[in-house]
């Protein structure tokens, strides 16, 4: 179900990862080739300001991290598999704190993925995986209550798809792996299987109804595995010609394992999803994304609960003001409340904004500025952070 891979994989779009870790992996034209390999090689420099680094309700303690190293991104092109190619991306960057509230780290971010369309008889059939190594981002940590800690990230999936004229029938499988080298508490593994029939209204816009189940282990002795089901009826493609994106509305069930001291517990509720993006002709400069969410249970969300409930909105507006400087101010709210556990309620808003500029067809720059509160029932869980990032990417 897909509650149980939301949280990691669906961070980004509720918890807004910080910029200036994605700003590390800059999308640039090739500058080395051969064969199938490709390869772009850069450097990047940044700065980091946050007001509390050490996320204190009542002692916070500044920090300013100065951050340097190289960045590779490529790939491996297979001509047996329709075009796709391996992917990699590497980032190793040295960290320096000029107070000594975070400590000096050294960070080796990595993203590697593969796709490989298969053609089977008149099935289309799509095997993937792709694997992260990376430290959780501020804002996750922050808003789950939890300490900083290297993950490991594997999911590997596989699904089939048959178009019967304006009808498409698709059956998907996916496995993800969790692992923590420094917390071993917190790695899970979780399984999902779904049967989505669609509809299409037109090329690139269809009706679909999504049936998935899963199960989901937890490592946590504390914590109980869960399984469970969900059905969710949505639309999703091309909506208008401004208007793209997923909308969908549906019902979700899961069961607590059992314990020697409680039985099976179980959990319904409405679950929904909408995620769009808007672009209005008049001005093709401005982009609109809007995402609003809600899961009655997903598992790993704050720290000692086995099931956190989410409830969320995240708005973007990025403007690109001229050929060489793009803004983007953003917005987002997500409300948190454990159902087993530990009871916490938390609510955390997040607001900012990024503005990036082209130097040159090598350099480039960004400035962002964001400010994050997070408000809890339990004591000492409530923090502010103002954090500003500067950060520059040379290509060579």
């Amino acid at each position: 179900m897909r509650q149980h891979h939301r949280l990691r994989r669906g961070v980004v779009s509720w918890l807004w990862i910080s910029w200036a870790l994605a700003l590390a992996h800059p999308a640039v034209a090739q500058n080395f080739q051969t064969g199938p390999f490709r390869l772009n090689m850069g450097f990047t420099a940044g700065a980091d300001f946050r007001d509390n680094a050490n996320l204190s309700e009542n002692h916070p303690k500044a920090d300013v991290l100065l951050t340097v190293g190289p960045t590779i991104s490529g790939g491996i092109f297979l001509p047996f598999s329709g075009g796709e190619e391996f992917t990699l991306t590497l980032a190793a960057t040295y960290s320096h704190s000029l107070t000594g509230v975070q400590g000096d780290s050294f960070a080796a971010p990595l993203n590697a993925g593969l796709v490989l369309p298969i053609y089977v008889a008149e099935w289309n059939v799509v095997l993937s995986d792709y694997f992260t190594y990376d430290t959780d981002p501020l804002d996750t940590v922050y808003a789950v209550n939890r300490t900083q800690a290297e993950q490991y990230v594997n999911t590997a999936s596989a699904s089939a798809t048959r178009q019967l004229g304006k009808f498409s029938t698709t059956f998907a499988a996916q496995r993800s792996d969790y692992f923590f080298p420094t917390d071993p508490s917190l790695e899970q593994l979780g399984y999902v299987f779904s049967f989505t029939p669609a509809y299409f209204f037109r090329e690139g816009y269809s009706v679909f109804i999504r049936n998935s189940y899963g199960i989901n282990y937890l490592s946590d002795p504390t914590l109980r595995d869960s399984t469970g089901y969900s059905v969710d009826l949505g639309l999703n493609g091309q909506i208008t010609k401004s208007l793209n994106g997923t909308i969908s509305l549906g019902w979700s069930h899961l069961a607590l394992a059992a314990t020697k001291t409680n039985g099976v517990d179980n959990i319904d509720g409405v679950d929904a999803a909408v995620s769009l993006n808007y672009s209005q002709p008049l001005r093709p400069n401005t982009t609109h994304t809007l995402s609003v969410f809600h899961s009655p249970g997903i598992s790993l969300g704050l720290e000692n609960s086995s099931i956190t409930a989410i409830t969320g909105v995240n708005y973007t507006l990025a403007h690109r003001l001229n050929r060489y400087l793009t803004l983007a101010p953003s917005v987002g709210w997500t409300h948190l409340e454990s159902l087993n556990g530990s009871r916490e309620i938390a609510d955390l808003v997040v607001v900012g904004f990024r503005l990036q500029r082209q130097f040159t067809k090598k350099l480039t720059g960004t400035f962002a500025y964001e400010y994050q509160t997070r408000s809890s029932s339990l004591s000492g869980q409530s923090y502010d952070v103002n954090e500003v990032t500067v950060n520059f990417n040379y290509t060579f």
